[in-house]
């Protein structure tokens, strides 16, 4: 793996600025986030996605590549914590992204701003901590954002369920709901099944760059 994040949490205690919902560690852990560098990772990183997306139901298949992965259209990043795989995210780099495939909105003014070839769109977001989700998640962001200065990309998309949602307005993080919408609901997509959750509602947001800098830099993370 190509470290961009590298940090130990020592025992009995939270990173920095950080909120009571991520648990305290009991023992001292070290935490990287990076690329993938090799097949190994890579197939690493797949299995434990589909591993997550299938307990999850959205997928059945062994799995849940699809033509973004296929057609190399992504970056992705990996979290260890003491050397054993956690999560990961990929951002997905196309045109139309996935967003403009499953949902018809008004494209925001900052996007618009944005050349069409530099924005991304976050997804498969993925993490398998209990009680470090949270700060897997927040440190894969934290990837995106430093490989998003080195590739200049000002910002993106993403859709994500509500309670990430709620999680991210409680801690201040900087994203911005997408209103109004409509589900376009394309059967057979592979986005399908955890588009129509029941009891989980998915919405659609945009976010800036320098706004989630900012953010991270006023975290101390």
């Amino acid at each position: 793996m190509k470290k961009i994040i590298e940090k130990v949490i020592p025992a009995n205690s939270l990173p920095e600025g950080f909120v009571s919902s991520i648990h305290p560690v009991s023992h001292p852990v070290s935490l990287e986030v990076g690329y993938p560098k090799t097949d190994e990772e890579l197939e690493a990183m797949f299995r434990l996605r589909a591993e997550v997306y299938r307990k999850e139901g959205y997928i059945t298949a062994e799995n849940d590549k699809d033509e973004y992965d296929l057609k190399n259209k992504c970056a992705y990043f990996i979290a260890k914590l003491n050397e054993k795989l956690v999560g990961t995210v990929r951002v997905v780099i196309d045109d139309p992204l996935p967003i403009e495939v499953h949902f018809n909105f008004k494209e925001p003014e900052e996007m618009a701003r944005i050349p069409r070839n530099k924005r991304g769109e976050i997804s498969r977001l993925t993490g398998v901590v209990k009680g470090l989700n949270h700060l897997v998640s927040l440190s894969l962001i934290k990837a995106i954002t430093e490989w998003s200065k080195e590739n200049d990309f000002p910002g993106g998309y993403s859709f994500i369920q509500s309670y990430l949602v709620r999680i991210l307005n409680s801690v201040g993080f900087p994203i911005h709901l997408i209103e109004p919408y409509t589900l376009k609901n394309i059967k057979g997509s592979p986005f399908y099944a955890y588009l129509n959750e029941s009891g989980s509602e998915v919405l659609p947001i945009w976010y800036l760059r320098d706004e989630a800098i900012v953010w991270f830099e006023k975290m101390k993370f």
